[in-house]
């Protein structure tokens, strides 16, 4: 596989794809064009070192790259300029029969594609991409436009024809398409892409840990894996997700259980998936957890958009500079991870803790799909926030708080932090998410005015008034840190102060919130921003601080910066300006 064997001088390589050996020109890769091919008797293969991560040549991409291997073909088939000369040779060596367009299925009678060319003899060349309703014993191809563009056409199995369109396809089988008809090549377009970016083996990444954390690395089956998902399967988008995932744990000896909503469910299905009805989200999640207790297994928990699992190993940078940080991270070795083996890695972590130490029960990744920025930090971190996206849960009786609809992850994490004394987050493990912009799913429940953001997000203020914030910059969202002074993260310090100062800040919020019932002002009230914004600095500020609290909590905790930059209580009469300048407003909190 490209990417993961350089040879030391001259090296014979069987390749399965082509059915020949082929000497190696040293430094090259092995499925690429760049090989001499011919059939050899064998030689006595001298040692195949092995590529670490960003050490070296990377493979091509297969789509979605200026260099990618479908940009390739593009230049192939408009005569343009190649833009990479690698992608064109890893192009040209994929034989014709493994790409994703060429029918995954053909009748006795099917006609050749490799002499598939439209009515105006304009050669098509088969394509590396496929689209979600496309019929598993259909063609698709890419052909060249009189003005020079591609244009993507289809072949039914058993004629030269062409068809530019769905409809035209649906009109030519006498039946609408739908995700479910073309989900198999969705499976192998995802693995195609894999194979370009090939995973690392077990025994080569898990090295890196300690002989006592290889112990604690036990066989697939010992996990439940677990994909919570809703209304995505009959979309474009959501089919290509999920069989990215599917194939993903497929392909490292797993087979995931979807917990879906009961409407989706026969949807789901229909794409040969194992599936269930969880209902919405943190019921869903529970109901994982508590089937993965029942069996006797780990689980762990994936969002139904994620790929491109990698960890990174090497030395912490040598300045706290972004290019200090940057220099770190792209000499780091890079491994590629099935989800399989990065929950495995996460399990070992968390049970091959020191003797003495609190052993965690939750684990995960790094919130983001680039670590480059915690160079400068430890490669492990145990009171930070874990990304429920992709969460690893050993035995505990911790579950999902269903008042919370959105932000849900937040609480789980503060739970075991404050039962377990920790969990472990891998500031290396990464992998790529879609987050805010798919359809479907915990997106749905979303809203552009950022209420139900909200509401949950008073929610968690309330529980975790000492660990959960608002964000310092981001609209809408929170922020978790754990107190390390030795207080509680449930603790609200202004309403236990024993001492006189603390009788006068209790008799002043009483007087405060006395004067805002006489104002109509709920105390339970959940306060709000609005698209409207301050342009005085201290004023947005605020506002952003306050967001998502009740009435009485912000009038009894929350400390803001007045216009000359000195921390001072939130108070009535700073409610009342926003609201009467429109920058926040009240709702009441469905609690």
């Amino acid at each position: 596989h490209f990417g993961s064997n350089r040879t030391k001088g001259s090296t014979w390589i069987k390749s399965t794809a082509f059915g020949v050996k082929r000497r190696a020109i040293p430094g090259r890769c092995c499925r690429c064009a760049f090989y001499s091919m011919a059939k050899v008797a064998p030689m006595k293969s001298k040692k195949v070192l092995k590529l670490g991560g960003s050490s070296g040549a990377r493979a091509p991409r297969l789509t979605k790259s200026k260099d990618s291997i479908r940009k390739a073909l593009a230049n192939l088939v408009t005569g343009e300029k190649v833009s990479s000369a690698l992608a064109n040779a890893v192009m040209k060596a994929i034989p014709l029969t493994e790409r994703a367009g060429y029918a995954l299925s053909r009748p006795k009678n099917a006609v050749d594609p490799r002499k598939w060319e439209t009515i105006e003899h304009v050669k098509v060349h088969i394509d590396f991409c496929r689209r979600p309703w496309l019929p598993a014993d259909w063609c698709q191809g890419v052909k060249r436009t009189k003005g020079g563009n591609t244009y993507t056409v289809y072949q039914p199995p058993t004629e030269y024809r062409t068809l530019y369109h769905r409809w035209q396809i649906e009109d030519y089988l006498g039946r609408k398409l739908s995700t479910a008809d073309g989900f198999t090549g969705q499976l192998k377009l995802a693995r195609l892409a894999r194979e370009q970016q090939p995973w690392d083996s077990e025994a080569s990444f898990f090295k890196i840990l300690s002989a006592s954390e290889r112990a604690h690395v036990i066989a697939t089956d010992k996990f439940h894996f677990c994909i919570v998902s809703a209304r995505r399967a009959q979309t474009t988008e959501g089919a290509r997700d999920i069989s990215v995932v599917q194939s993903a744990f497929e392909d490292a000896g797993a087979t995931p259980t979807w917990y879906v909503d009961a409407a989706s469910l026969d949807d789901y299905r229909s794409l040969g998936l194992k599936a269930k009805v969880g209902g919405k989200l943190t019921p869903a999640r529970n109901m994982a957890l508590d089937d993965a207790k029942r069996m006797g297994k780990v689980c762990v928990q994936c969002s139904d958009d994620l790929s491109n699992w990698e960890y990174r190993v090497g030395e912490q940078a040598k300045e706290r500079t972004m290019d200090g940080l940057n220099a770190a991270h792209k000499i780091s070795r890079r491994f590629c991870l099935s989800p399989v083996m990065a929950a495995k890695f996460i399990l070992a972590k968390m049970r091959g803790a020191a003797d003495g130490e609190k052993k965690p029960r939750l684990g995960g990744g790094y919130i983001i799909g680039d670590c480059s920025r915690t160079w400068a930090s430890d490669e492990f971190s145990h009171r930070h926030f874990v990304l429920g996206d992709f969460l690893v849960a050993d035995s505990s009786p911790l579950r999902f708080d269903e008042k919370l609809t959105l932000k849900e992850d937040y609480d789980f994490v503060c739970s075991h932090i404050e039962k377990y004394g920790s969990v472990i987050r891998c500031n290396r493990l990464t992998f790529t998410a879609k987050h805010y912009s798919n359809s479907g799913g915990a997106v749905d429940t979303r809203d552009d005015s950022g209420i139900k953001e909200q509401e949950n997000m008073a929610i968690l203020f309330e529980k975790w008034p000492n660990a959960i914030f608002p964000h310092n910059t981001r609209k809408n969202e929170v922020m978790l840190r754990w107190p390390n002074d030795g207080s509680k993260a449930t603790e609200v310090k202004a309403r236990h102060l024993n001492d006189a100062k603390g009788l006068q800040v209790r008799k002043t919020i009483d007087k405060q919130l006395q004067g805002a019932r006489t104002k109509g002002i709920d105390a339970k009230s959940v306060i709000m921003r609005t698209s409207k914004a301050s342009n005085k600095p201290y004023i947005a500020k605020r506002c952003i601080k306050i967001a998502g609290h009740s009435v009485e909590a912000a009038l009894s905790t929350v400390q803001v910066a007045n216009n000359q930059g000195k921390a001072c209580k939130y108070s009535l009469e700073d409610l009342k300006y926003d609201i009467k300048r429109g920058f926040v407003e009240l709702r009441m909190s469905k609690k």
